[in-house]
């Protein structure tokens, strides 16, 4: 895809606002963030949520792929100012890891993230989805997203165990349970959606874009 790159190619410092940065953890697992432009310092950061209540904004690892989106540059300059926000606020106490819908997660005045009976918490994927849905980018068509696809339950039952292994409370634990078998967003299939033109990609088109970027 013309609009993937590496950094030997075409080095982060080319981002003129925002690029979506997508990396393969392992065989099954792929992590996804937001790389913005600091306005103070005029650097590239990569805010993202590495885990429950770790949200990061550092310099990205070059290891990352980039997405450039193909989203007008104003468009863009909104992302960047709420990823500032987003970190500002919610940077001490971080994010909850849940299988949340990423729509209306946060404060429109301050930034932060709204607890809710249907806002546990967010992955990486439905992260980058909040924070474009946050400044008003609907990247993907929600309900289009299917629920049961192979390996999905399977890799939800996982991140419980892990949050269960890793000191989450009990009533988090349980509450993500009730989560699991809900629709999956794959860091992929999010990473394609940004290349998509017009907003926002139903579930086909982003699907078929992230196995373009896999590949």
């Amino acid at each position: 895809m013309d609009r993937v790159h590496n950094v030997d190619e075409k080095p982060f410092e080319d981002i003129v606002h925002v690029g979506v940065a997508i990396r393969a953890m392992h065989v099954d697992q792929r992590h996804l963030g937001i790389l913005h432009r600091d306005r103070n310092t005029n650097a590239i950061l990569m805010l993202d949520l590495a885990w429950h209540h770790t949200l990061r904004n550092d310099p990205p690892d070059p290891r990352f792929l980039w997405v450039d989106p193909t989203i007008h540059p104003r468009r863009l300059i909104q992302v960047a100012a709420i990823c500032r926000k987003i970190w500002k606020a919610n940077r001490q106490g971080g994010i909850p890891y849940a299988f949340s819908r990423p729509n209306d997660c946060f404060d429109a005045e301050t930034g932060q993230y709204l607890f809710g009976p249907t806002r546990l918490g967010l992955t990486c994927a439905t992260f980058v989805l909040a924070v474009f849905h946050a400044a008003g980018l609907q990247l993907v068509e929600y309900e289009s997203w299917p629920v049961g696809r192979d390996g999905d339950t399977e890799w939800q039952q996982k991140i419980v165990a892990l949050l269960e292994k890793k000191g989450a409370s009990v009533e988090h634990v349980d509450a993500v349970r009730s989560e699991v078998e809900s629709a999956r967003y794959r860091p992929e299939e999010v990473a394609g959606a940004v290349t998509v033109t017009p907003l926002p990609a139903d579930f086909p088109v982003a699907a078929k874009r992230g196995e373009q970027i896999l590949e």
